[in-house]
């Protein structure tokens, strides 16, 4: 996310709509808009400095939300929900000059739209890597209504409590589409936090803050796969993803990742194995360029293999394998594939340089592919390929 200012904003957004923003808010009434030039942001930051405190901060609020959307993700994420949902103004985004025209407009128009696409948007932020994953199984029951959301609450409090927190706790539930899956957003009460700054009466004071720590769950119906982000350890984090398994899916506890994991690496092994595409996806090619293998035996011993095939040694890693370990000491069948780097080189269309899409995939849970663009095709293979559980 872009830094937030307001001078950027401003400048970013045409008169006509600064001009509607304001008046829907009935502020700056007495702005002489006729003298207000495009592009120049001095004459509105300065009638803004005249406004109460707390509606300068609820402007400022609003300004940074558009900041935070004003990117190409941000533009999609507006776009696809305000055209899922019919919304009479979507035609009118084509006509905006750029992102923070399009954010601000939503924003005008519906502002309940505009806080699930800050819901989408903050999912989208994280990196895949973040995300920790569980086969929980198919097309579970979602059991969303108030009373199984009170007792989710209640475990999540339950389990901050213990550390000096989690006193309050609120959640946010958003359907996303293509693909179809369920989110979840927790919000447990963190530790509270000091800020030194001005009271609305501009004296000098240390302000206490209670802030919340935010969880992510998503359960993907058709995959059968929870993903999640959380803090923490390893255990507590367990307890989190246990904890929405049993009070929202209706499981009686979080499922062992390693005895069904999302990803499997070992097929990578076999020399004969072939990346199969079909031609409709427009793969030219698909590389192997990094295998990290866990050693049998006592202690964290890995061997980590990477090479960039040619036209000469289309199959370099292959090669490197059989250079780099004795099978006649360590058989291939007990050593265990915990990560894969693979690249995808798509074919150019209409003139234009084929893209290629590179990425990583480690056992038992983790992938770095997104949920959209070329990423979706990669995932699909994965899939195919038995890489990833169907």
């Amino acid at each position: 996310m872009a830094q937030y200012s307001p001078k950027k904003v401003i400048r970013s957004i045409s008169k006509a709509l600064l001009q509607r923003y304001f008046a829907g808010r009935k502020l700056l009434g007495d702005f002489k808009w006729s003298e207000y030039k495009e592009g120049d942001p001095v004459a509105i930051i300065e009638a803004m400095e005249e406004l109460d405190a707390k509606v300068k901060e609820a402007v400022d609020a609003d300004f940074a939300t558009v900041n935070e959307l004003a990117t190409d993700g941000g533009s999609r994420l507006i776009y696809e929900e305000a055209s899922y949902l019919k919304k009479p103004w979507v035609k009118k985004l084509e006509d905006m000059a750029n992102d923070f025209e399009r954010a601000l407009l939503a924003l005008i128009e519906d502002r309940q739209l505009i806080e699930t696409v800050w819901a989408c948007n903050e999912m989208d932020r994280f990196g895949e890597s973040r995300w920790q994953r569980w086969n929980v199984g198919k097309r579970l029951q979602v059991n969303d209504d108030e009373q199984h959301q009170d007792r989710l609450k209640k475990a999540l409090r339950e389990i901050f409590k213990h550390e000096g927190r989690g006193k309050h706790c609120h959640l946010d539930p958003v359907e996303r589409r293509d693909p179809e899956r369920y989110c979840l957003f927790a919000y447990p009460e963190d530790y509270p936090k000091t800020d030194l700054g001005y009271d609305n009466k501009g004296q000098f004071a240390r302000h206490i803050r209670r802030t919340a720590t935010e969880i992510i769950f998503v359960y993907r119906r058709e995959d059968g796969v929870l993903e999640m982000i959380a803090s923490g350890d390893q255990k507590r984090r367990e307890k989190i993803a246990g904890a929405f398994c049993k009070e929202i899916l209706g499981l009686k506890i979080l499922p062992d990742p390693r005895a069904n994991p999302p990803f499997s690496l070992d097929v990578l092994k076999r020399g004969d194995f072939a990346f199969k595409t079909a031609p409709a996806d427009n793969v030219e090619r698909v590389e192997l360029r990094l295998l990290r293998f866990d050693l049998p035996g006592k202690g964290y011993r890995r061997l980590v293999l990477s090479g960039r095939p040619t036209p000469d040694m289309p199959n370099v890693l292959r090669g490197m394998i059989e250079e780099a370990i004795n099978t006649t000491k360590v058989p291939l069948s007990e050593l265990h594939v915990s990560q894969a780097r693979l690249s995808f080189r798509f074919r150019g269309q209409n003139g234009k340089r084929g893209k290629t899409l590179t990425f990583e995939v480690t056992y038992p849970d983790r992938c770095n592919l997104k949920d959209h663009g070329l990423d979706v095709v990669a995932k699909k293979y994965l899939v195919e390929w038995k890489i990833a559980s169907a």
